[in-house]
């Protein structure tokens, strides 16, 4: 992690104006084809969540806006983040479960797997120490949605992005996943969110 001058930082004029809102936040919603990523886990037999888990954290890592976060009122830059997520018990509660970002596909998820099934034993509804090198994950997977909104507190830190996808759905042959980002527009723009559905997309054909 490093400290980022804003004086000398390229988005000074979008971070000073945002930082002044009530939420600074704004919130895309969109269909990612998964029709390669679906033939790749049937054929493997896996499970989609750790992979398509490993498909957008790597995307979000490669993307320094992503990394950027707001921490005492200073801009600071990660150079690794990591997912935290909502795992579902058998009482139909959920918990949070966090797990290190690995670019190794197969220890990642791997680890994820293991995570859960340890998240599923416990309560946990506490951000841990450290917190803001995370990336807040939601999966709804009962339902497809055309739109999402996210509860806030006034002291939460509107710089860590926020991601929920749902039940994919197909149409017209392509297999479609809903996913909401929500971000800090002082810190990034609907381009980096476009770079990072491409990201996903190559990622995926790389499997």
């Amino acid at each position: 992690m490093k400290d980022i001058d804003i004086y000398k930082w390229k988005r000074i004029k979008h971070y000073q104006y945002y930082k002044g809102f009530d939420n600074p936040c704004f919130s895309i919603n969109v269909n990612i084809d998964i029709t390669l990523l679906i033939s790749y886990i049937r054929e493997n037999k896996m499970s989609f969540f750790p992979v398509f888990m490993y498909c957008l954290m790597t995307g979000i890592n490669n993307i320094e806006e992503f990394r950027y976060r707001v921490i005492n009122d200073k801009v600071v830059l990660f150079d690794q983040v990591d997912p935290s997520y909502t795992v579902l018990n058998e009482d139909e509660s959920f918990v949070f479960c966090n797990t290190l970002y690995n670019s190794d596909f197969k220890l990642f998820c791997n680890n994820v797997i293991k995570d859960i099934q340890i998240a599923k034993s416990g309560s946990n509804l506490k951000d841990e120490s450290g917190f803001e090198k995370y990336i807040f994950i939601s999966s709804v997977p009962w339902f497809s949605f055309t739109g999402l909104t996210h509860p806030f507190k006034k002291e939460d830190n509107h710089s860590i992005p926020r991601v929920t996808f749902g039940k994919f759905f197909e149409q017209n042959g392509l297999y479609l996943l809903p996913v909401s980002i929500q971000a800090h527009h002082g810190l990034l723009d609907g381009i980096h969110i476009a770079k990072l559905l491409d990201n996903i997309q190559q990622i995926i054909k790389s499997l």
